[in-house]
């Protein structure tokens, strides 16, 4: 049997968590020499799209991650210069988030890095194919997102 039918008989999810360890290792080697590892290039592009003066417990959310392992990741961008923190005028407890000038240079690099990877990737799909995966992926991203709202109902 060849690698691919071993992965085609593999579940769903299963397939979909190898994918994407596959797809971070790559970016990952393709941004060596940024000094950005997945989960800061993860909150740069967050924040982009987000907007400035995100608060680290929306950012968190946003992540799917917990504070702890965000909070040293903020830490590292920004000893890099890539983002900065601000108290809120509002709420003093509140810190939030915003790309620095060398923030947005640094993501727009690795954007151009993604997109590259993303075209070699896909390299070989016809396009409407790419679009109907990536409306399947949406639709699975959103039912999952409803599992979770019920489960949580039901605690």
């Amino acid at each position: 049997m060849t690698e691919e039918e071993l992965f085609a008989r593999r579940p769903l999810g299963m397939r979909m968590a190898m994918v994407v360890r596959q797809w971070r290792a790559t970016i990952d080697h393709a941004l060596s020499d940024t000094g950005i590892t997945q989960s800061g290039w993860t909150v740069l592009m967050q924040l982009h799209q987000l907007g400035n003066n995100v608060s680290v417990s929306e950012l968190a959310e946003v992540q799917g991650i917990e504070l702890p392992p965000l909070m040293r990741t903020l830490t590292q961008l920004e000893k890099q210069g890539l983002i900065v923190r601000t108290t809120s005028p509002y709420d003093k407890r509140i810190r939030l988030l915003a790309l620095t000038a060398e923030g947005t240079r640094m993501l727009g690099k690795i954007t151009q890095v993604i997109e590259a990877c993303q075209l070699r990737a896909a390299g070989n799909i016809p396009p409407a194919s790419l679009l109907a995966f990536s409306d399947t992926l949406n639709q699975i991203a959103c039912n999952l997102r409803v599992m979770r709202e019920e489960d949580n109902q039901t605690e």
